[in-house]
């Protein structure tokens, strides 16, 4: 009976530690990209910018009891504040009743703050940054020492295998070059157990895409036509000059992006050999820009055959490390009991 108040107690001790962690890893996410000090600068409410007291920063609670709301200007705070440090509190909670007092919890400890702090960078700026890349595959290093009951060359199959995989779907534009390095760091750390968080992640992920292609699509299809005008009015100015456009019998496709409201067209995709003169690129990226500025980012591509714009498609982007992250988190917690589950079904 002690020992199950000690575990008890260790476990509630562990979630408030996580609670506290998270405070601190939402800040690391607001400023890092923006190359603010973490250290040094207080917090603060950035609607009105008056310095937090100590009791405006109790983890999760402060959140509710001031009902997400600044105590001194009354702006709204995003929940996301209080969801980062209850998912950390829970994630080290976890941690304890799974590993105990042991190295595990320590490889926890880092590896769960890195994954959310990347999942959150990844949320807001589309990107993860290299340092939670490197962290990751640091951890898995010297996890080849630490840890004897993973073999090495296991954790090296497992990371060609996911170097191979993942090259291919950056290459197809499934996923980006921050999600590949992420991977591969997480196989050193995992070995075959890797194979669990893609899987986690690309479900999981999926569902998330489906539901957001359908809650979106008539963003996109407005966006879309919105783009076509602008390309159309652009073309037209070309063809009756009679020179910038595609040769009857050709077609050619425009490729562009918009990353943080800022449309701009990835030229060097364009075929050259189907066009009559060169067009005016200056002019079609500054009219997109003129018009397009409320879209915080996606891809689109403007279909040409001959001399009409015959359609474009425009495709918000989504992320994937937030995903990833949860299948890491999943595989370094439970992976050898979902494998031996697994293997029970197959035998």
């Amino acid at each position: 009976m002690p020992n199950v108040v000690f575990h008890i107690v260790y476990a509630v001790l562990a979630f408030i530690l996580g609670s506290v962690i998270g405070s601190f890893l939402n800040v690391v996410i607001l400023r890092t990209p923006l190359h603010q000090s973490i250290v040094t600068t207080p917090s603060h409410c950035f609607s009105c910018g008056h310095r937090l007291a100590w009791y405006d920063m109790f983890p999760i609670f402060s959140w509710i009891f001031l009902r997400g709301k600044c105590r001194y200007c009354g702006e709204k705070i995003s929940p996301r504040y209080m969801i980062i440090e209850a998912v950390t509190a829970v994630l080290y909670c976890l941690a304890y009743l799974v590993f105990g007092f042991s190295l595990e919890l320590a490889f926890s400890a880092v590896l769960f703050a890195v994954l959310i702090v990347l999942s959150g960078i990844d949320i807001d700026h589309f990107e993860i940054p290299y340092w939670c890349s490197i962290t990751v595959a640091v951890l898995g290093v010297i996890a080849i020492f630490v840890f004897r009951t993973t073999p090495w060359y296991e954790r090296l199959i497992a990371m060609g295998v996911i170097l191979v995989i993942f090259v291919i779907l950056v290459l197809v534009g499934g996923m980006g070059g921050g999600d590949l390095q992420l991977m591969v760091g997480a196989s050193l750390l995992l070995g075959y157990r890797v194979f669990i968080a893609l899987f986690i992640g690309v479900f999981t992920g999926a569902i998330y895409g489906i539901i957001k292609k359908y809650h979106d699509r008539a963003d996109e299809k407005s966006l879309s036509e919105k783009i076509q005008g602008i390309a159309e009015e652009w073309y037209q100015n070309q063809v009756d000059h009679n020179v910038g456009f595609v040769t009857e019998g050709h077609d050619d496709i425009i490729v562009g992006s918009i990353s943080e409201g800022a449309p701009d067209i990835e030229w060097e995709f364009l075929d050259e050999k189907v066009w009559r003169g060169l067009p005016d690129k200056a002019k079609l990226s500054r009219m997109l820009r003129d018009n397009i500025s409320d879209e915080r980012e996606g891809g689109f591509k403007i279909f040409i055959e001959g001399d009409k714009i015959v359609r474009v498609k425009y495709s918000r982007r989504m992320v994937f490390g937030p995903f990833l992250g949860l299948g890491i988190a999943a595989s370094w917690l439970v992976g050898y009991q979902i494998i031996g589950w697994y293997l029970g079904l197959m035998g």
